[in-house]
């Protein structure tokens, strides 16, 4: 990992060359800080995954090191050998907060309320609210009337305007309507799948045309052949009514569907992952009649959204694939051999940064158990830049996920969220809640407003992304831009004159970091 806690002790592998044969004649510095050397490795065999073939004259080398106690904030790393010395600037981060808040339960679905700034947590019976300004978790939130019997929550969602949660309890196949502050609320009976007891409703995605999209799945694996597995509710009729989605392009979509709703509600996106051809549908709150639809022939077991609803992300095996409102394959995430965990279990709840600049993929670094303890695991998290698919940073975090082995896709947990910024990562872990702060977002690039205007410069561009900092730079086309800070996640830049066609986009922050987006813009 290139991140890891104040306190230091963190087991950091530094890929390198040059290193010598003698362990004991190296030095390694975090900052100023010297750190402890466990172990040098040769793991030549690890060399083509950075482009290097046999023929190539030094041994790739692994130095394993555990990190000094440091400040939040990324330091330099220093190598120092007998050969020479070399320094990789800014390579590593201290982590602001890496903290777990222990509460006993059956956590399969987390949900971060901005405006409260709360996390709810799925029990089997109700929502477990976390204040992440007191740090403490506050009262639970039990179903309208108290639970019943056969509760089994899943997913909750809030409405755009944060005024409502809504949950989908798959036990006792109803959704309730719950005001948070007061945990008043009421019941929707939504029912299960036709002749199947082991179904109801896993996942819903509120949008901002009073409606609520409803997925439905069966835990006994009978949902494949499902047609009346998306249902939408009707807020504004009084009671709210629900029924069989009536778009005619989602009418024979036959499969569980997975949902995410955009933050302000205008869009949505879908996954009928065991249906045939693996289709995809997108929705749009100005043209609430219809869906646009993809045969994907991807199984997709995971999404996430950007809070715009301009770019989503669907999991399939060991990729990210990043996509357009249209549904349009953008990019791929790619894994290397020397960023690779042996045995790594990928855990439902993947994020995207609500710029859509960077994606968080929850993982385990060996096999889901079938029942706790999660004896033997580390989690963690890669954060991925969206449109070259490159590792940025990965965070181990102090306890495993709680995923166990059942938990095989969105439609049986999502175990990770982040807030705004993506500054903050929160999970459910072993033992309840972790909540993890970046010192620094990974800098990122995720939309350009317009992607293309006048050659003849002069054009004001928003870029939207992460990891902004004033006095950051931009070029387009290898020259220099004009750029007004606006925050860390939005900068506004001043076209130059440009040749016609494609160009390369690229942000420098005063730190020396730096991204880019090839044929980000085209100049007309």
């Amino acid at each position: 990992p290139n991140a890891g806690n104040t306190a230091g002790g963190d087991a950091v592998a530094i890929y390198g060359y040059g290193f010598g044969d003698d362990a004991s004649k190296l030095s390694v510095k975090f900052g100023t800080a010297a750190a402890a050397i466990e172990k040098l490795e040769n793991v030549q065999s690890l060399s083509s995954s950075l482009g290097f073939d046999a023929s190539y004259p030094f041994p790739l080398q692994r130095l394993t090191v555990a990190t000094p106690p440091g400040s939040a904030g990324k330091v330099d790393i220093a190598v120092a050998a007998p050969s020479g010395s070399s320094i990789a600037k800014q390579l590593f981060q201290y982590l602001q907060v890496s903290e777990v808040f222990a509460k006993p339960g059956f956590y399969k679905f987390l949900l971060y309320d901005q405006k409260r700034q709360w996390i709810y947590l799925s029990n089997i019976d109700h929502l477990d609210v976390f204040d992440l300004k007191a740090g403490v978790f506050r009262s639970g939130i039990l179903p309208p009337g108290g639970p019943p019997p056969n509760s089994l929550i899943r997913q909750a969602a809030l409405a755009p305007d944060a005024s409502q949660l809504f949950v989908a309890d798959f036990g006792a196949q109803s959704v309730y309507l719950i005001q948070p502050d007061t945990a008043a609320g009421a019941s929707v009976k939504i029912g299960g799948i036709q002749g199947d007891s082991n179904s109801g409703p896993v996942r819903v995605a509120a949008t901002s045309a009073q409606t609520v999209f409803v997925g439905l799945a069966s835990y006994g694996g009978g949902s494949s052949g499902c047609s009346t597995c998306l249902q939408q509710m009707n807020l504004s009729a009084s009671p709210a009514t629900v029924a069989t989605a009536p778009q005619p392009q989602v009418s024979a979509l036959t499969s569980a569907p997975l949902i995410e709703a955009s933050a302000d509600g205008s869009s949505a996106f879908l996954s009928f992952a065991t249906a045939p051809g693996q289709p995809m549908a997108g929705w749009l709150a100005a043209t609430p009649g219809q869906f646009v639809t993809a045969q994907t022939n991807i199984a997709s077991p995971d999404m996430a959204l950007a809070a715009d609803g301009t770019l989503f992300a669907t999991r399939n095996s060991n990729v990210v694939e990043i996509r357009d409102k249209n549904l349009a394959l953008l990019s791929v995430t790619t894994d290397s051999e020397i960023a690779g965990i042996p045995q790594r279990t990928n855990v439902p709840g993947i994020a995207l940064h609500p710029s859509g600049g960077l994606i968080y993929v929850p993982f385990l670094t060996g096999p889901a158990p079938t029942s706790a303890p999660f004896t033997g695991l580390q989690g963690g998290v890669d954060i991925m830049d969206a449109h070259s698919g490159r590792l940025r940073l990965r965070v181990m975090l102090p306890e495993p996920i709680a995923m166990l082995s059942a938990d095989v896709d969105g439609l049986h947990g999502k175990f990770l969220a982040i807030d705004e910024n993506g500054q903050r990562i929160f999970a459910l872990t072993a033992s309840g809640l972790t909540v993890v702060q970046l010192a620094r977002v990974p800098l990122s690039i995720g939309t350009i407003t317009p992607a293309s205007a006048a050659a003849v410069g002069g054009a004001t561009l928003t870029i939207r992304g992460s990891g902004f900092q004033s006095g950051a730079n931009a070029s387009i086309g290898g020259k220099t831009a004009t750029v007004t800070f606006v925050d860390m996640n939005t900068i506004k830049v001043t076209t130059p004159v440009l040749p016609a066609g494609a160009q390369r986009v690229v942000i420098s922050n005063p730190d020396g970091e730096s991204t880019s987006w090839d044929a980000g813009f085209t100049a007309n």
